[in-house]
């Protein structure tokens, strides 16, 4: 048997005020069974090393001054392996409040629905390529929730849609995947830079500086995986990056980097979105470059970016 795991988290699911533009993040690494297991191994490896153990879960939210090196030295290992497996896919699916959703529905409700919408058309498992694996076994690995209704029928979705195969789902505790942190703080780095988190606030600390340039050393290592699968210059965090239609249907799994929009059927256009509509906007982006390229002992392991990022 010839198994695929799939790997899920959600993020930047609750409510902020002001509201974030970026929402409704889902993240999912997947890859073979053996690769997978390989990977968390690895992860766990780098974790025992840390300078300074961590008591609690990997978490982006938790990140401070004193674990900068030891997320670097996480999101290297991560990295690193990554470009040696080419067969370790990643997909990004979140929401833009440019195109407001219209509809009805509990938040709640609203949260799993699009869950669903993301495990239903983000992997192409359902392409000619991925046929030719000959894969017979789908693991899903998702974070746990506490609500059994909705995570059911979830499921059931889920297994109804990908009746082909045999699929088998697990709600996991996160704590104990050091690839669901992993993906928390893939999650976390893209909301917190797109949202403009570190400029938001009216008391900038180092560690903001530093969470700021660690977000930046993600998006530039993501760019430089993406160069080399694609042969692409430009990295986007924040817009469709995967021809996933027609004749290009088979890069749905191809790729190692696919990210997606999803604009609901239900939406108006709220362009006071665009930087270029909203000065508010155009002033946090000035000040994101500002902190970005702001010199701070506590992260001057992010050196090696600040050249590049005067240049973005």
């Amino acid at each position: 048997m010839k198994q695929y795991q799939i790997l899920a988290d959600e993020g930047w699911t609750h409510l902020d005020n002001p509201p974030n533009r970026y929402h409704y993040f889902f993240v999912s690494l997947f890859a073979p069974s053996d690769t997978i297991s390989l990977l968390e191994q690895q992860l766990k490896m780098c974790n025992e090393a840390f300078e300074h153990p961590h008591k609690n879960e990997i978490k982006w939210s938790r990140l401070n001054g004193r674990y900068f090196s030891d997320y670097k030295k996480l999101i290297d290992t991560f990295f690193n392996f990554w470009q040696e497996h080419d067969e370790l896919k990643y997909r990004q699916f979140f929401m833009d409040r440019k195109y407001k959703y219209t509809g009805e529905g509990n938040p709640k409700d609203i949260l799993f629905m699009v869950y669903y919408q993301f495990l239903k058309h983000s992997f192409g498992f359902d392409s000619d390529y991925f046929k030719a694996l000959g894969v017979d076994s789908l693991l899903f690995k998702l974070d746990n929730y506490s609500d059994k209704q909705r995570k059911q029928t979830l499921s059931d979705y889920v297994q109804s849609f990908y009746n082909s195969f045999n699929v088998k789902i697990n709600f996991i505790d996160s704590k104990k995947s050091y690839i669901h942190q992993i993906i928390d703080i893939l999650m976390g780095a893209c909301g917190y830079y797109g949202n403009f988190k570190c400029c938001k606030k009216e008391i900038v600390k180092p560690q903001d500086i530093c969470k700021l340039k660690l977000a930046k050393y993600i998006q530039k290592r993501l760019e430089s995986i993406q160069a080399k699968d694609r042969n692409t210059k430009v990295f986007h965090w924040y817009e469709n990056t995967g021809g996933v239609k027609g004749a290009y249907y088979d890069n749905r799994h191809r790729y190692k980097i696919v990210i997606w929009k999803f604009i609901p059927r239900e939406h108006v256009i709220d362009n006071s979105w665009e930087h270029g509509s909203n000065p508010e906007i155009k002033r946090l982006k000035r000040k994101q470059k500002y902190w970005t390229n702001k010199r701070s002992e506590q992260c001057n392991m992010f050196e090696d970016i600040d050249k590049e990022s005067n240049n973005v």
